[in-house]
């Protein structure tokens, strides 16, 4: 996707930025232990140091764009794309430039790789988890809104390269009562209703409801989708009971699901399920550059 280029291009400049890298006293000294060798170009590789799903390609497209503009090109010679599997010890890519060059953008690049790889790995053994449960319908996995300000489309399109389907991207992306909008209006009909009179029509109605009253509630207000929010995987069950059938309204479980209570969650029926842990609690990917 090219559209992400230039926010990768932000993200690195702002890391480079942080680094004060024109007075990075460890490579001047460096550059100067080299002697009249100092700006001859070198090779170092980006390694795996754990197993993992790679989704930093794009990245590597925006820092060589950036290196040339900064005025210490690189060359990246990329051996993985975006959502290949990596085992621990395989090269990713390799950098031809100066010392300089590659001093300059390595921590940088590293800790931005390691967090979308980080995403990408732990959405998709989420991902395979649901494929593997061999449910006639298996659910989709989506992430949330739980994302560091800034670095929302890079987490999201993270999860997307780990297999997930995308969520609400913003408030504008959907519309979603909760139960502070419910409280607000004065019940679920009010909240839906209003609701109805006020969105764009190709939106759809989401609606979090805490138990079975009010997902009786909602089905009949006629909410098209419904949130089981912090619903036991018994509670679950017995909402099943309750969905229409057809094509109609579609369940989402959401609240505490994490890799170890999966298979829990996993239930005939259940739509989509929804992980906050998959952009706000992010175990980043090992990875080391090495010259």
């Amino acid at each position: 996707m090219k559209s992400l280029i230039q926010p990768w291009k932000k993200w690195i400049l702002t890391g480079i930025e942080e680094d004060s890298s024109s007075f990075d006293w460890t490579a001047r000294a460096t550059a100067r232990a080299r002697g009249p060798d100092a700006d001859k170009q070198i090779q170092a590789a980006l390694i795996a140091k754990a197993n993992g799903i790679w989704a930093a390609a794009m990245g590597l497209d925006a820092l060589e764009i950036l290196s040339l503009e900064h005025g210490l090109p690189l060359k990246i010679e990329s051996h993985s794309k975006d959502g290949s599997e990596l085992s621990s010890g395989q090269k990713i890519c390799t950098w031809t430039g100066t010392p300089e060059a590659i001093v300059t953008f390595e921590r940088t690049f590293i800790n931005l790789a390691a967090y979308t790889s980080g995403i990408a790995t732990r959405t998709r053994e989420f991902v395979k988890k649901a494929q593997n449960k061999g449910l006639k319908n298996t659910p989709r996995i989506t992430a949330t809104r739980k994302t560091l300000p800034g670095y929302r489309d890079l987490a999201i399109q993270s999860t997307l390269i780990g297999g997930a389907h995308p969520h609400r991207f913003n408030l504008s992306g959907g519309l979603l009562l909760k139960e502070n909008h419910i409280a607000a209006a004065g019940s679920i009909a009010n909240a839906v209703r209003s609701a109805r009179e006020t969105i764009p029509h190709l939106l759809k109605i989401e609606i979090e409801v805490r138990n079975l009253n009010e997902l009786s509630e909602a089905i009949c207000a006629g909410a098209e989708v419904i949130m089981l929010d912090n619903f036991s995987p018994s509670q679950i069950r017995d909402a099943m009971r309750l969905k229409p059938t057809g094509a109609g309204v579609v369940f989402e479980v959401s609240g505490g699901i994490q890799l170890h209570n999966l298979d829990e969650y996993l239930i005939e029926g259940v739509d989509v399920i929804s992980v906050g842990s998959l952009t706000h609690s992010v175990t980043a990917l090992d990875l080391s550059l090495l010259v």
